[in-house]
């Protein structure tokens, strides 16, 4: 690596650093951050989903980071997965020292690590080594959501990467103890596709220059029909494979625009058109299907019948997009395969036609009401407030992020739907446990953004004193299993102790001043809340072991 290309990597670091963190949290290692990031692009995760595979600490077993995905989706604890459905399950293990070089005994930690982790049956008693919970759970997660799958051999992909922004290159003895780490991870899964991955400061910045095209192309199997709005026509199944595909061979998550990007295997719609790709001899594919909608920022002319499409985002037609690009991963187009599906290119930036669009095309399909709501005009208000006050709501996931916004000033919708459960509805254990209820759910989300339930000032200060209230607790250090678990309890016995009322109705939650949130009233709140906690955590003890997790649930007890 050249000194020029080290001075840029850590140029570029540094620069990183000062538009998402500009103010790191002390309980966030931000080169780990820095390095899932880059790693982890092609699967397009928010702030919050990287950071619950950041792992690192004591008792880690070498383990920085931990990620399981299945059809190119974050498995999370409500995952639900269906053993029938086509699964690709990929495994992402990450490593990374900042001021280190490469380690065979850093390697050989992971070489105890795999088997404990691929060995399904394994018990926490009888694992090589002890790990810190958090550690565990995520073991855990992983095993249980495999065992739901396991009998029907899905593929599996597991990548191991250890990254260094030192200039230097592994040894024999870390090549050697990389080997024994695949070879364990064979023994358990001989099928499996696995690599070690060796990543140096100039391995490093080559990722860090790697940047997915904004610009893609796409294939007419005849010349396409052109209008002032843009482009329709007829492409082939193996073609529109090849425009869903990256380079390396995933799924182009980033095409997928987050307003509907939820993926239903179990519907009986994505049966039908997994079975219809399965017989090649049915009626015509795009007879029988709807089409793709796909919205662009512009059309320009690649070769003979080629679109190039900028920022292409498919906003109708994700069932059909993500079933054939199932099919055609494990089952390869023939050339005779001439089958053909319906596209449409919109050109528009205007943000309300998007909407607008993507709301009429997914009206008349079985896609559940949960994966428009981000469409709703309230959505757009909040977000038009918060712009007033520097903050960023992220309704459609991402899009700030990859504006470079700080990540302390970007709230997802479900941020905001748990501080609302924290401090209007005085429900923390809904927050902590099952916020994505009060999406999916229609009598749920209209509790919270149903026509006119709430002064639209009431999400805005509902976000500021949980703000408030995580920038308290950022200077604790606490552990990670409490630092997720306080905030939604602290923000509810915050706000009703400011009000000096249990119930802190809507009206006296506008007229809180957050400046009286200080420090002081915030350490007192908290060491009564965190008293309680405790004491019931010794209380509903399970197998012995204190679940603070279940606790904050509300599963058992309630603070």
């Amino acid at each position: 690596m050249s000194s020029n290309e080290a001075i840029a990597l850590d140029a570029n670091f540094k620069s990183w650093q000062e538009k998402p963190f500009p103010t790191p949290p002390k309980d966030l290692n931000v080169f780990e951050y820095y390095c899932v990031d880059q790693f982890l692009r092609q699967f397009d995760l928010s702030d919050s989903q990287l950071k619950t595979g950041l792992l690192g600490a004591s008792k880690d077993g070498g383990v920085d980071a931990l990620y399981m995905f299945i059809n190119g989706e974050l498995v999370d604890a409500e995952t639900e997965l269906q053993p029938k459905s086509p699964n690709r399950v990929s495994l992402v293990i990450m490593q990374m020292k900042e001021g280190e070089g490469f380690s065979p005994v850093a390697v050989d930690k992971l070489n105890f690590f795999a088997d404990d982790l691929l060995e399904l049956t394994r018990k926490k008693a009888d694992y090589h080594q002890a790990y810190r919970d958090e550690l565990i759970k995520a073991m855990r997660l992983v095993k249980d959501k495999y065992l739901v799958i396991v009998g029907e051999n899905p593929p599996l992909s597991i990548d191991f990467y250890y990254v260094t922004k030192k200039d230097v290159e592994p040894n024999n003895d870390c090549n050697t103890s990389a080997k024994k780490v695949l070879d364990i991870v064979k023994k358990h899964f001989p099928d499996v596709k696995t690599d070690f991955h060796f990543v140096n400061a100039s391995a490093l910045w080559k990722q860090v220059q790697t940047r997915p095209s904004k610009t893609k192309k796409i294939k007419w199997a005849a010349q396409s029909l052109s209008s002032p709005e843009g482009q329709i026509g007829l492409v082939r199944l193996a073609d529109y494979y090849d425009f869903l595909t990256e380079a390396n061979g995933q799924l182009a998550e980033r095409f997928f625009d987050s307003n509907v990007r939820g993926y239903w295997k179990t519907s009986g719609i994505n049966k039908r058109i997994s079975s219809t790709l399965k017989a090649p001899t049915s009626p015509e594919f795009w007879l029988l299907n709807n089409g793709i909608t796909i919205l662009t920022e512009k059309i320009g002319t690649g070769g003979h019948l080629e679109a190039e499409v900028t920022d292409p985002q498919i906003v109708n037609g994700l069932q059909t997009s993500r079933e054939v690009y199932n099919h055609f991963s494990v089952s390869p187009a023939s050339p005779s395969d001439n089958r053909r599906l319906l596209v449409r290119l919109i050109t528009t930036t205007d943000t309300a036609i998007r909407d607008s669009v993507i709301r009429s095309t997914n009206s008349q399909n079985e896609m559940p009401e949960e994966a428009l709501r981000a469409t709703d005009a309230i959505h757009r208000q909040i977000e038009t407030l918060f712009h007033r006050y520097n903050l960023y709501y992220d309704r459609r996931q991402g899009y700030y992020r990859d504006q470079g916004k700080p990540v302390a000033q970007i709230i997802s919708v479900v941020e905001l739907v748990q501080a609302m459960l924290s401090v209007v509805l005085r429900r923390p254990d809904e927050a902590r446990g099952r916020p994505r209820d009060y999406i999916k759910k229609d009598d749920l989300y209209n509790s919270i953004f149903g026509k006119d339930k709430y002064d639209l000032n009431i999400y805005l200060k509902s976000i500021q004193i949980v703000l408030a209230v995580e920038t308290f607790l950022d200077t604790l250090g606490l552990e990670t299993v409490h630092r997720r678990n306080l905030p939604y309890w602290l923000c509810m016995y915050a706000t009703c102790a400011k009000i000096g009322s249990a119930y802190a109705p809507p009206g006296e939650i506008l007229k809180l001043d957050i400046s009286t949130l200080t420090p002081i009233f915030l350490k007192d709140c908290n060491d009564r809340v965190f008293k309680q906690y405790e004491k019931l955590a010794e209380k509903y003890k399970t197998n012995g072991e204190r679940d603070h997790d279940a606790l904050a649930k509300g599963q058992g007890a309630h603070l």
